[in-house]
């Protein structure tokens, strides 16, 4: 007979767990109770849908709690660590590789099903998901399965499961032939820049700084042009052209201030001594 994974994750959550997620999201442990049993379903659902068992590997978020829920022989979830922020940022990573496509669904399904406003609802969800997968983690762990093996068990189980997803999100969702190419790790990669984006973004940066060095030379090179040929043109209008006809000698001089002047040359006198 094959193993019910929903009824396992179901029973692992005591009443010390619920008080424990209860008082964080600020629910009651009834409402708790009531909206983590339409969680649990989802995200086996969920793992279902991108992972097939001729292509099933590992998702990154899968190791993404190792260090905030650590491995534990205990068969109740643990609350230990909820109110920890790294483990809620790693929770984050959790529940966006698991829901990026239907988390609104999801929210709108569990408040309707716990009868909480839907804020409550998607704080459930960031704290009821990240415990379900490292519990189901540690479970797995314990029973010696690789992720193939889970990928199977989903797979044998794939009606039970679908027939427990919450009414209001599509079927369609978990269907093989409906998942999307990119996996889990493709997912999550969308969201986090990665190191080439970032070094595109500084090329770009150094090819608009040479373009501009390269224009502020060319207007320095024509500017200086301009400047140089103004002084010749200056120069012109107080120096006379060789081919000028001069009437009467004169003598230009040019002193130190830049300016001309000129004056006339008188003629030599010549003594007649006879």
């Amino acid at each position: 007979m094959s193993i019910n994974l929903i009824n396992i994750l179901r029973k692992s959550f005591s009443d010390k767990s619920y008080a424990d997620i209860s008082q964080h999201v600020g629910i009651s442990p009834e409402s708790t109770k009531n909206g983590l049993k339409a969680i649990i379903p989802n995200v086996l659902a969920a793992i279902l849908w991108n992972n097939t068992l001729n292509s099933s590997s590992e998702p990154t978020w899968w190791n993404a709690l190792d260090g905030e829920y650590p491995y534990s022989d205990d068969e109740f979830v643990q609350t230990e660590n909820i109110t920890n922020t790294t483990f809620l940022v790693k929770g984050r990573e959790v529940v966006s590789g698991m829901f990026r496509t239907n988390h609104d669904e999801l929210v709108s399904s569990v408040s309707s099903v716990a009868g909480i406003q839907k804020e409550k609802a998607a704080g459930l969800i960031e704290v009821g998901v990240p415990i379900i997968a490292g519990h189901l983690k540690n479970w797995m762990k314990r029973k010696n399965w690789k992720f193939t093996d889970l990928i199977e068990n989903l797979n044998e189980n794939k009606g039970i499961i679908t027939g427990v997803v919450p009414s209001n999100i599509p079927k369609t969702d978990f269907v093989e032939d409906n998942k999307p190419k990119d996996n889990f790790s493709e997912t999550i990669k969308t969201e986090i820049p990665t190191s080439k984006v970032t070094k595109n973004k500084k090329n770009n940066g150094l090819v608009w700084f040479v373009g501009l060095v390269v224009l502020a030379l060319i207007l320095w090179y024509f500017m200086g042009s301009k400047s140089c040929s103004r002084t010749t043109d200056n120069d012109d209008l107080l120096v006379p052209e060789m081919t000028q006809v001069i009437d009467s000698p004169k003598l230009y001089e040019k002193p130190v201030d830049g300016t001309y002047y000129a004056y006339e040359m008188k003629p030599e006198v010549v003594l007649n001594t006879k």
